[in-house]
């Protein structure tokens, strides 16, 4: 059988690395040593319901997401809802079975709780070769193998629609989905906020979109991004979890960090906002 691209053929499909070189170091020592120190806080990690983390590269929001994720307990399972970014035709694609691979080493996927969610939204398609090219849930992988336990399972969503149905409906089967595990589930939405404004302006713009999801808030969130103009590359997802989260019980939410990628040596006049936010 011939090797598919971003895929590897066997009896378990290993979704194979992407970035490796580009997004991020292709070393494992290096990538673990890259982690490790964008992940180094004074703070005791605690529980957290779900969190909101940036997918640019490790160099342009790498010190957002691991500020954030370094403040977690990442517990063994963990749902990873992010944005599409590919030209799939398919509205909403996960995978069901096989492993997610980084430098780091696999990460298997969560079988049960992927077919639980698939068994409550029948619009969640399994495709794992229409997830090859996706960036937005490979890049938080490494935060998650660094921080988390050695069995550490995935489910990766991703979403190609603005669908307001479909989001909701996928906020409520995950927080059914949730209850019915007995033991901690981290819900994780990958998500950039302000696109393609001057830097100042994104941060304005930033601070409406955070303060809504501290608020735990989907609604508005969507509302204040409609009235500002702003293109969030993950506010599906963003809404999603929050639906989730509100759901089984979190009230409200801190941001951890923000930064645009000016900061990091981007265009200043054309930046992109990326904000780490815990809820709890």
């Amino acid at each position: 059988m011939a090797v598919d691209d971003g895929l590897m053929p066997a009896a378990e499909v290993i979704r194979r690395p992407t970035l490796a070189g580009y997004g991020y170091p292709a070393g494992a020592e290096a990538l673990a040593g890259a982690i490790e120190v964008l992940t180094r806080t004074d703070a005791a990690p605690g529980s957290a319901r779900a969190v909101v983390v940036p997918h640019g590269s490790l160099r342009q929001s790498g010190a957002v997401a691991g500020a954030t994720l370094g403040r977690v307990r990442i517990p063994r399972r963990c749902v990873i809802v992010a944005p599409s970014h590919t030209a799939s035709p398919l509205p909403w694609r996960l995978m069901m079975g096989g492993a997610w691979r980084t430098p780091l080493g696999d990460v298997e996927i969560d079988a049960a709780c992927a077919e639980a969610l698939q068994g409550r939204c029948e619009f969640l398609v399994d495709d794992p070769g229409a997830l090859r090219g996706e960036h937005a849930v490979e890049v938080v992988l490494p935060f998650l193998q660094r921080l988390g336990p050695r069995d550490l399972a995935i489910v990766p969503i991703v979403a190609a629609t603005d669908e307001a149905e479909t989001r909701s409906e996928l906020g409520a089967a995950l927080a059914g989905v949730i209850r019915m595990v007995e033991e901690p589930v981290l819900l994780i939405a990958s998500s950039d906020l302000s696109h393609y404004s001057r830097a100042d302006r994104v941060a304005i713009q930033d601070g409406r979109l955070i303060n809504a999801i501290c608020a735990v808030d989907g609604t508005r969130l969507l509302r204040e991004a409609a009235t500002q103009g702003v293109a969030m590359c993950g506010d599906g997802p963003v809404r999603a979890v929050l639906d989730a989260a509100r759901q089984l019980g979190a009230q409200q939410g801190t941001c951890v960090a923000y930064a645009t990628n000016a900061e990091a040596g981007g265009d200043p006049n054309s930046a992109i906002g990326y904000a780490g936010v815990l809820i709890r």
